[in-house]
């Protein structure tokens, strides 16, 4: 089959991208051997994490094949999402139900013309069970003038990939049902005031939106109105915060204006 030069574009980029992936990795691979630059490498997880880590629980899964895999997997990822900026039109892919006894499409979560904002996450990701009482803060704050959704996809950290230590225990989905089990695992730990879906197992909605490992949205109708950076570093939930404290005092004047 022929590539055309979207695709060949892509490959290069990813190939490129994993060369210099690589070439990092060796680099920091060399100053965790020194103990008196590994400061550096903690300062640096500190800003990619953005919440507090011990140490001990990611230090050895460092720079390992595991982390390379799945670094490589996101930089695919980025590259192939449909949805690049806001503006863009919003894929409507179809999700589960975490009970498994419903299907549905992602766009069926917002009622009328109301935002909806999207959640992309899964439970082995620490940053995102650091921050869900901040997400489900907005979501009590806002549920008047907007929807939410969290949407369960591949794990970030699996036992059986790049694991951390003292992490939740959660293999890498084999099948929908083990999605099912994990996305169960997160509801019955946080009680969530917002609907929980799967995403199939084809990833689909994943791949359109690149939402592994967390990442956050705002739709409307059909379009993207935010779309939020991949996290965890660009994981803001505040900068969703402030879109929807906008958009509700718009939609009060403009309210008041039509009575």
């Amino acid at each position: 089959m022929l590539l055309n030069w979207s695709d060949i574009s892509v490959l290069v980029k990813y190939y490129t991208g994993s060369l210099v992936l690589l070439l990092a990795f060796i680099i920091c691979r060399l100053v965790q051997l020194f103990p008196c630059a590994q400061w550096i490498l903690v300062e640096l997880m500190k800003k990619i994490a953005t919440v507090k880590m011990q140490q001990e629980d990611y230090w050895q899964s460092l720079f390992t094949r595991p982390m390379f895999d799945s670094m490589r997997s996101s930089i695919l990822l980025e590259l192939q999402k449909s949805v690049r900026e806001a503006g863009d039109s919003a894929p409507d892919s179809h999700v589960f139900a975490v009970d498994g006894r419903s299907r549905h499409q992602l766009l069926d979560f917002s009622e009328g013309n109301r935002p909806l904002v999207i959640n992309f996450c899964s439970w082995t990701c620490p940053v995102f069970r650091a921050r869900v009482d901040q997400f489900l803060s907005i979501v009590g704050e806002f549920s008047d003038v907007a929807d939410f959704l969290t949407v369960y996809v591949e794990e970030a950290h699996p036992c059986d990939g790049w694991a951390f230590k003292n992490n939740v225990t959660i293999p890498k989905h084999q099948t929908l049902e083990q999605r099912f089990a994990a996305a169960q695992v997160m509801l019955d730990t946080v009680a969530f005031d917002c609907p929980i879906v799967v995403d199939n197992m084809g990833d689909t909605t994943n791949k359109a939106y690149a939402g592994m490992p967390i990442r956050l949205f705002i739709l409307k109708g059909r379009n993207v109105e935010y779309a939020g950076g991949v996290g965890p570093t660009f994981y803001n939930l505040n900068e969703v915060k402030e879109w929807l404290q906008s958009y509700s005092t718009t939609n009060q004047k403009n309210t008041r204006h039509r009575a």
